[in-house]
């Protein structure tokens, strides 16, 4: 798609296999080695010299391939608003369906940083305006189904229960997750519809539950509630369902199908007023609840971790380089879990970024340009009148700074092509 992109503005890309790794490579490397500008990554200079990304790639390259890359036909254009990245979230699920589907999971949203115009751009209180992407996830972090918020546009199917409902059980159909399985979902999504839904379905289901949802529900008021001592709780079961509420540093609202009768346990938390830790009664619950609800807020942690920092104009390439981490944390979960690897999420990318350079990166053969900087520093050093020799290279065919004559001696501190005869000329400020 890049070279058929690079065709229609009149240009020859010819990208290969080969390259477009290289490319993902540099990408990935940028995530924890970042610079200002994404030029100084092919600087000569040594505070920014970056020699494993110069030597798999040209920079001019490297700026063709940025600007060309696409991953659909513009001429095939749909009303997808987020038509530009849908095939690689697609691709994406198709391979993260492949892996074993864990037994707890956790339904929530994701953000994708963008602070520019677009239609799809989602207002949560309290939260940046971001693009918003829908996503299952295990206790661990790998996610195994995502969706982009488009509104209208999203492809899950509705159940005519509401949003957050319809959210879950498409995510779970989508994904392909069968019977038994348990889900932990907050109170965006969480309706006592949608735990009737799940039963039926044979999922298990917990949630926090929001005050104006519990209609009829027989709970005293949160306002009421708040005022009791911290640690008191009240529970009520209804057609299968276990709501309990409890006051901690807030009231809390949670309804579960995988209990059939209330259960607490002791915990502890911190007396403001005695300076010391209180023991209290927590339900059982919502201590599940804790546990497994973290895992997409766990993944999107690591993706902000060492995000790409090479940025672009174009709307899509936030969501681009995001699905690009999300795929590299995804691959340290499984390597994590399934290959029982003590690596760290750092040493990973690394080991991923400089493989992908080393293996199907292509060594220029020039050494480039002399940057603007090198210069400036030799220009100051030039006539401090200390430490500057002659002293023979034994190369031929360098050429002199001062007459553009060939010789084979060059100044010692410097490191410029002089004749013995142009020395004094040149290192003297006339």
């Amino acid at each position: 798609m890049s070279n058929t992109y690079a065709a229609q503005k009149g240009a020859n890309l010819n990208l290969t296999d080969e390259e477009l790794l290289t490319f993902y490579g540099i990408l990935l490397t940028t995530g924890y080695n970042s610079v200002p500008r994404r030029r100084f990554l092919w600087s000569g200079d040594n505070d920014v010299n970056n020699t494993s990304i110069k030597d798999a790639m040209r920079r001019n390259r490297f700026d063709e391939i940025m600007a060309s890359i696409h991953v659909v036909d513009n001429m095939k254009i749909t009303d997808d608003p987020f038509f530009k990245v849908r095939p690689v979230f697609e691709e994406l699920n198709k391979v993260n369906k492949t892996m074993t589907i864990q037994e707890y999971l956790a339904v929530d949203e994701m953000m994708i940083e963008y602070f520019g115009r677009h239609g799809c751009k989602q207002f949560i209180r309290g939260k940046p305006i971001r693009f918003d992407l829908w996503s299952l996830a295990s206790s661990s972090g790998f996610v195994y189904q995502m969706e982009p918020n488009a509104g209208s546009h999203t492809r899950l199917v509705e159940t005519g229960l509401g949003q957050g409902p319809s959210v879950v059980l498409g995510l779970a159909e989508k994904a392909g997750v069968p019977p038994g399985y348990k889900f932990y979902h907050d109170n965006l999504f969480t309706t006592l519809t949608l735990v009737d839904e799940m039963t039926k379905r044979g999922y298990g289901s917990c949630g926090t539950l929001r005050e104006n949802r519990l209609f009829d529900i027989p709970l005293t008021p949160s306002k009421i509630f708040r005022k009791t001592s911290r640690g008191n709780g009240e529970f009520l079961i209804e057609d299968g369902k276990l709501i309990v509420r409890w006051n901690d540093n807030s009231v809390v609202t949670v309804v579960t199908n995988m209990e059939n009768k209330y259960s607490d346990f002791d915990t502890q938390r911190w007396n403001k007023q005695k300076h010391a830790m209180d023991k209290v009664k927590q339900p059982t619950c919502i201590k599940s609840y804790n546990t497994h609800m973290g895992g997409v807020d766990l993944h999107d942690q690591c993706v902000n971790l060492y995000r790409i920092g090479i940025r672009s104009k174009k709307w899509w390439w936030p969501c681009y380089s995001w699905a690009l981490n999300s795929a590299m944390v995804n691959a340290w979960c499984y390597y994590r879990s399934c290959k029982e690897g003590d690596r760290d999420l750092l040493s990973f990318q690394r080991l991923v970024a400089q493989s992908l350079l080393q293996r199907h990166g292509m060594r220029p053969q020039g050494h480039g340009r002399r940057s603007v900087l090198a210069s400036a520093i030799c220009e100051a050093a030039r006539f401090d009148n200390m430490n500057h020799w002659p002293h023979n290279t034994g190369r031929k065919y360098m050429r002199c700074r001062k007459c553009d004559g060939r010789t084979s001696f060059a100044c010692e501190k410097c490191g410029v092509a002089l004749h013995v005869e142009c020395f004094k000329k040149f290192h003297v400020n006339q």
